[in-house]
């Protein structure tokens, strides 16, 4: 193989690596709504327009026991979110 061949053979493969990294989807469950809510998906849209690695996906899920319910039916499903905002009685 040239080495014209081999350069391109390897550019090739490394612009398909870049490309089918995706980005880290980080699930965050809150408790925020109305203005602070709209703070959330504000605080949320600004991180993710920072930086490419990583996707934060604000979801409000209700009142805090609504969401510790919401969070403990997920964890049992296997289907928990990454981060959870709630009361202290679910820390």
């Amino acid at each position: 193989m040239t080495a014209k061949k081999l350069l391109a053979a390897s550019l090739l493969g490394l612009s398909l690596m870049s490309a089918a990294r995706a980005q880290t989807e980080i699930q965050w469950w809150h408790s925020m709504g109305g203005a602070l809510g709209d703070w959330v998906k504000d605080l949320a849209r600004d991180f993710n327009a920072s930086q490419k690695d990583y996707k934060i996906v604000p979801t409000y899920k209700g009142a805090y026991d609504e969401s510790m319910t919401a969070a403990i039916a997920a964890f049992r499903a296997g289907n928990a979110p990454h981060v959870l905002q709630v009361f202290e009685v679910g820390t």
